[in-house]
């Protein structure tokens, strides 16, 4: 027997694969909805021996005003060091504790990235101790997929393991609506600086293949910023959080804010109380014997 199908049959057929196809089809990125967060660092206190950042629980109070949910500390919460030269254990684990005890001021959510500084005897032990078992993780914000990555400087190459996991974690979130790095030391930065990591061109070409929208870190004192292939590298750092410290010329700590479409970000300095600031005062030099 002949089966015999009409044209206007066949057309209803063809629409009803072509919608399947599509449906089997690579989904779009998802759209984008306006996703604000907070990045802070460099706030290790004056000396690994005595006192504290004395400034912290002010800028942990502003920070509160701000009403975000998130905050990333881009790391050098302690003064680290190592037993060579007279740190102990118990002085890195003093200035640990002193930081979580703050940061019970604190409303939002924190996530804290290994810095430098954080650093003992060359082993971020005590850091995980206290602070975050793992170096590098990520996680969602709301449409937004945001990485932290264990870069401490220039030379610190990511190990095969962090590698790895970055290229799954990015293909993983290929379609997110934006993706977030944010670093210790900077990737990337304009030629002329000479301050990027070192490994920094390989990543990027990394970045590019997904809808990664800025890298942020924050180990030096200033704000600057340097855009390649639509991604935006932000060095946003922080500094005056010690009455040592001059502060009038840095910002303690940065709103983000994406759109959609563009990255924005604005630098706050704290307004401290009049006694915020203690000069630090040349050591007196000791009497000549006749």
């Amino acid at each position: 027997m002949l089966l015999c199908i009409s044209n206007r049959k066949i057309s209803v057929l063809l629409a009803a694969v072509s919608i399947a196809a599509a449906s089997c089809a690579a989904p779009h990125q998802k759209p984008a909805h306006e996703v604000e967060f907070i990045v802070m660092g460099n706030t290790s206190p004056a000396s690994p021996f005595t006192g504290r950042p004395e400034k912290l629980p002010f800028i942990f109070r502003s920070i509160n005003q701000e009403n975000p949910v998130l905050v990333i500390h881009t790391g050098n919460v302690v003064q680290g060091g190592s037993e060579s030269v007279g740190i102990a254990a118990d002085d890195v684990a003093r200035q640990y504790g002193q930081f979580l005890q703050d940061k019970n001021i604190l409303r939002p959510i924190l996530h804290v990235l290994a810095g430098e500084k954080d650093l003992y005897n060359n082993s971020p032990e005590l850091f995980k101790q206290y602070i975050a078992e793992k170096l590098f993780y990520s996680f969602n914000y709301g449409n937004a997929h945001i990485i932290l990555l264990h870069i401490l400087n220039s030379r610190h190459r990511l190990d095969s393991a962090q590698i790895k996991w970055l290229t799954q974690d990015l293909e993983k979130h290929r379609y997110d609506a934006a993706i977030f790095v944010i670093t210790h030391y900077p990737v990337m930065s304009s030629p002329q600086s000479g301050i990027r990591y070192q490994g920094g061109d390989e990543l990027h070409r990394l970045f590019v293949r997904y809808p990664v929208k800025a890298v942020i870190s924050g180990s030096m004192k200033n704000m600057y910023e340097y855009e390649k292939d639509g991604i935006r590298y932000i060095m946003a750092g922080c500094f005056g959080f010690n009455n040592e410290d001059w502060y009038w010329s840095y910002n303690q700590y940065y709103i983000i804010r994406y759109d959609g479409a563009r990255v924005t970000v604005k630098g706050v300095r704290v307004n401290f109380p009049g006694n915020a600031y203690r000069p630090l005062m040349p050591a007196a030099e000791p009497e000549k014997k006749n």
